[in-house]
């Protein structure tokens, strides 16, 4: 008798051991493969943005009024997205004098060769190419929180939650509980063919 205790104790010891095992390994495995996802598809997702007609035909890098500074070689430092303006030759057709009038005399940087990005298509580009790659099994909430044309930057937010298996199936799952993970990648883009010149 006292052995069948023994024997019955360990069973149950062995299957709670295979529960904790299989939770917190799917929780680890699922997680580095979003943060992978997340990154490759980020990646990705700068490539398809390039805009390469302004690379071509070069565009105006304007700062508003008293927020910017230089550093040692003379390039316009900003500390927000929103402390300049970004004018196009392609599209826009403006001119130098146009351009001293609203903005100050010589103020305005003339940018040829130099990588931007265009900030719609790569939010269509990540949302595109993240949702057919994602895990079904898994409920997922995607924030933009930045993305700045040039120099190209851009900060994207993951949250995964769980989601339960409503279909009324007879099937024994572990269910890893309803919890959270949150993945962030912030990624700047560096022209490698640029910086070998």
């Amino acid at each position: 008798m006292k052995v069948a205790m023994w024997a019955v104790m360990l069973f149950i010891i062995g299957i709670f051991g295979t529960v904790l095992i299989n939770i917190f390994g799917n929780i680890t495995t699922t997680n580095q493969q979003d943060y992978t996802l997340i990154r490759n598809t980020v990646e990705a997702a700068m490539n398809d943005s390039i805009d390469r007609a302004s690379m071509r035909a070069g565009f105006y890098l304007c700062p508003k009024a008293g927020k910017y500074s230089t550093d040692e070689s003379g390039r316009l430092v900003f500390n927000s997205k929103n402390d300049y303006d970004i004018i196009l030759k392609v599209y826009d057709k403006v001119k130098k004098e146009d351009l001293d009038i609203k903005y100050g005399k010589d103020v305005c940087q003339d940018l040829y060769g130099e990588t931007k990005i265009n900030a719609d298509v790569f939010v269509e580009s990540f949302l595109r190419r993240f949702a057919e790659n994602v895990n079904n099994n898994k409920s997922y909430k995607v924030t933009v929180q930045d993305v700045i044309e040039y120099p190209p930057k851009v900060s994207i937010r993951i949250d995964t939650y769980n989601t339960y298996n409503s279909s009324g199936s007879t099937t024994l799952t572990f269910d890893e509980g309803d919890f959270n993970i949150r993945n962030q990648v912030d990624a700047i883009f560096e022209d490698k063919n640029k910086a070998e010149k």
